[in-house]
């Protein structure tokens, strides 16, 4: 799971949150290297002090020089390394986090660089095991040595810690963005709050509203008129029908008529005859 997320991690560490966990952990990280440089002078003063040369040749681990090297750097290396990395990208050190759960990824941090002591100490404690024909210093490699640098390399671990938050809750600008973020909370509408959720429109009300915005009401408007037939639905039936106009009777006209009808004999004469005139 960690490996998985892992990529995401170190992507994460250009942004300003990465950048400000990078500080943290190093700064965590740099108070046990002072404090672990100041015991390692303190400790190899001493033993320049009662070292004594010898006339038999002896391992560099024996001066004064190679104790404080080992001290220092060459065995709580790894416990540097896994409470570095635990820092950063497992348990890393925000600002808004309160002290009680820094102290406890402190803890975490401390822990794990413990257990890698321990992993470590496998291959230097068979080699003892082997050259002395005892797995005692095995189990000594495994419980006691890891334990007790693990021990004092935690402690300062969590002064660190501790310094890093208080240094990063210091800083102007998360101060700042807390301001602001409280600011905003307190400046925010009381009415807001109390009028709550907006109503949900009604999907049959919206349908019914005309394209002007304007509802439709069902008692002022006719009702539609329904299709009975297959040819009422078809586009001829529903096109307007051309106006007729009326057809006028035919009549013959009457002829005219004298004064009284009566007397008007003249329809009833004879033709007149043909005398040969015209000839």
């Amino acid at each position: 799971m960690f490996l998985r997320s892992l990529p995401a991690a170190v992507r994460g560490l250009r942004t300003p949150v990465g950048r400000a966990r990078l500080l943290a952990a190093a700064t965590a990280l740099g108070v046990v290297l002072v404090a672990r440089f100041a015991l390692g002078l303190v400790a190899m003063a001493g033993a320049a002090l009662g070292y004594s040369v010898t006339p038999w040749p002896s391992d560099f681990t024996a001066t004064p020089v190679g104790q404080f090297l080992g001290s220092f750097v060459l065995y709580p290396f790894p416990f540097y390394v896994v409470a570095f990395v635990v820092l950063l990208l497992v348990r890393p050190v925000d600002p808004d986090l309160p002290l009680a759960p820094v102290l406890r990824r402190g803890v975490v941090a401390g822990a794990s660089g413990t257990v890698a002591l321990a992993v470590v100490g496998i291959v230097p404690g068979v080699a003892a095991s082997l050259s002395g024909g005892t797995w005692v210093n095995l189990a000594l490699y495994l419980t006691t040595i890891p334990l007790s640098a693990g021990i004092v390399d935690t402690a300062l671990l969590l002064v660190g810690v501790v310094v890093a938050w208080h240094a990063a809750r210091s800083a102007p600008g998360v101060a700042e963005v807390a301001a602001g973020a409280d600011a905003a909370a307190d400046h925010a509408a009381p009415g807001d709050e109390a009028a709550g959720p907006a109503p949900i429109a009604d999907p049959d009300e919206e349908a019914a509203a005309d394209p002007r915005g304007q509802v439709a009401d069902p008692a002022r408007e006719p009702a539609p008129v329904e299709r009975t037939s297959a040819l009422d639905a078809s586009p001829e039936a529903t096109a307007p029908l051309p106006a007729v106009l009326p057809v006028a009777p035919t009549t013959r006209p009457a002829p005219p008529r004298g004064d009284s009808a009566a007397d008007d004999w003249s329809r009833f004469a004879p033709p007149a005859a043909d005398d040969g005139r015209d000839r």
